[in-house]
């Protein structure tokens, strides 16, 4: 795969460093969509004990990969994590490979956006893993679909790689640019396209552009700090950024920098370079399975009942809104498919336990979109949420009902009606 594509136009778009609208300000003009994944994730309470490495198959390749990063570097885990799967995906759609669910065909596409520290490597782990799965040759197996800075090259770029993988380096950057910049906004409506799968088709003055046969997955990667002020918590909670899976790439406090002055310092020690043969041996036996070319995957009815019960318990009691529902959980597919190749499982029929681990992947995207929105606000909203629905019960216990002044009068941070009516909406 090729480096990773950088664009510094940002003429037009929203300045880094401007504070980004707190979910409480921008309450009132966010969509209905928008006001509905606020709600979920007001539901939504997570996992507080989830471990990331629950999602990592024991003894598989990917294993390995965490083991050698965690051995030889003060990397986030999480950064190699996704870089493997998001490869496997990308490497699977190249080949074609599709999955079945009520009789309908999709590929297992991901779209993950990795969220760390500047620092921490984001750019030399993804780099790396990249290298360690390559072929037997050293050259990239997944076709790398290049970004762009107008829809007109990122089409044509789709058009030449319309299977594979996406890496995409000041990811936030990409999302702001498509959302404010006019040359660039029509972008959006190819990155629908692409997750739907239904054909991307664009007009110009000289012909129409129709791309039917197309899979790619998309992993974006940006500095936290400055997600923020690249996309607006209106943006965050609208239909398009719910296409993405978010997730935190925190530095392990057990990994002390200092420790690590030079990463894989001491590969040619005979343990390092046992695990990289394994990993090694591992990808290239996965590369050489035939029946993943054009492959239709299905899936046991334990995985599907397993699915469906976590479908009903990852919300439990949460007034979740349905277009929310579904694309939360819809990649679980996607990951079951993705972890049934990584597991080395055999054939294309995919077991209870790679639905297992897709479920525990998306439950940690749940907790870590909840945790992204808690830093635009979330939490403050929380509450204040909470003071109006106090404010109701007092009165419904004098026999009054709730008015919109009554907010506005009560709750500091309330400053107009249209705000009291945006809470009222949210209060259960």
């Amino acid at each position: 795969m090729s480096s990773h594509v950088r664009n510094n136009s940002l003429k037009g778009a929203r300045k880094v460093g401007t504070r980004s609208p707190r979910l409480l300000d921008c309450l009132s003009g966010l969509t209905p969509e928008g006001k509905e994944t606020v709600q979920a994730f007001l539901s939504y309470q997570g996992s507080p004990d989830w471990d990331g490495l629950k999602v990592v198959p024991p003894g598989s390749f990917l294993e390995e990969v965490i083991e050698l990063f965690r051995r030889e570097t003060d990397i986030p885990l999480e950064l190699p994590l996704i870089a493997v799967l998001s490869i496997v995906s990308g490497y699977l759609n190249a080949l074609g490979a599709k999955y079945e669910i009520s009789g309908s065909l999709y590929s297992p596409k991901l779209w993950t956006v990795v969220l760390a520290a500047s620092g921490s490597g984001k750019t030399f782990a993804t780099d790396k893993v990249e290298s360690w799965l390559a072929d037997a040759d050293g050259k990239p197996v997944v076709p790398a679909l290049q970004s762009a800075s107008s829809a007109a090259q990122f089409v044509a770029n789709i058009q030449q790689v319309p299977k594979g993988l996406m890496v995409r380096d000041e990811f936030g950057q990409f999302l702001n640019q498509i959302q404010h910049l006019r040359h660039m906004e029509e972008i959006k409506d190819v990155l629908l396209q692409a997750y739907s799968g239904g054909a991307i088709t664009r007009m110009t003055k000289e012909a129409q552009i129709v791309i039917q046969d197309h899979a790619f997955s998309i992993l974006g990667i940006n500095v936290g700090e400055t997600f923020g002020d690249q996309i607006g918590a209106e943006s965050l909670v609208d239909g398009f950024a719910q296409r993405f899976n978010f997730i935190h790439a925190d530095r392990d406090p057990k990994r002390l920098t200092q420790d690590f002055p030079i990463y894989f310092e001491d590969w040619d020690c005979p343990a390092i370079q046992s695990r990289y043969a394994r990993l090694r041996s591992d990808w290239l036996n996965l590369l050489s399975r035939t029946e993943f070319e054009y492959a239709t995957f299905t899936f046991c009815p334990h995985a599907i009942d397993l699915f469906k019960d976590s479908f009903r318990t990852l919300f439990i009691e949460a007034e979740i809104p349905a277009s929310f529902y579904r694309r939360a959980m819809f990649s679980a597919f996607s990951y079951a498919a993705v972890f049934h190749a990584i597991a080395g499982n055999s054939g294309t029929r995919i077991e209870r336990d790679s639905m297992s681990l897709a479920v525990r992947m998306v439950a940690l995207h749940l907790d870590h979109a909840r945790r992204l929105l808690t830093s635009y606000g979330l939490s403050d909203l929380e509450k204040t949420v909470q003071k109006a629905e106090n404010i109701r019960d007092r009165l419904k216990a004098r026999g009054k009902p709730l008015k919109a002044r009554d907010l506005v009068s009560g709750i500091r941070e309330i400053k107009s009606a249209a705000q009291a009516h945006s809470v009222m909406s949210l209060m259960r």
